[in-house]
């Protein structure tokens, strides 16, 4: 079970990396503006050609592979549960790396969720 929860969580955190990287890139490029302005075509172009949201889509690339794998061989009913630790990451990169505020709500939220985590790895 241990080694279950371990291949879960580390194929969640690459998940999120994928997540954070499309984030700075998308940021680092000038944002993504919905028609108005840039053409569509080009500012798609724009996005998924910059390197950390393609570095991004790579590192997506191989989580996704890894999830196909784990629920291949295990039950899904417990490996997608367990990949609800993205909220923790992502929780937790929004502040360290995006300064973002983050509320007491938003950790109390997230704290219930590692203790549903936690009663689905129990049982």
């Amino acid at each position: 079970m241990l080694k279950v929860v371990l291949l879960s969580i580390s194929t969640t955190l690459l998940i999120t990396t994928g997540q954070v990287l499309w984030k700075i890139g998308i940021q680092k490029a000038g944002g993504f503006h919905l028609p108005g302005g840039e053409p569509l075509f080009a500012n798609i172009f724009r996005i998924v050609f910059n390197g950390w949201v393609f570095s991004g889509f790579m590192v997506y690339a191989l989580a996704t592979v890894f999830f196909m794998w784990l629920i291949s061989k295990f039950e899904i009913s417990l490996i997608v549960p367990i990949t609800s630790v993205a909220f923790i990451y992502s929780l937790l990169a929004g502040y360290f790396i995006f300064h973002e505020q983050i509320s007491i709500v938003r950790i109390a939220g997230v704290l219930l969720i590692i203790l549903g985590v936690f009663l689905v790895v129990k049982n």
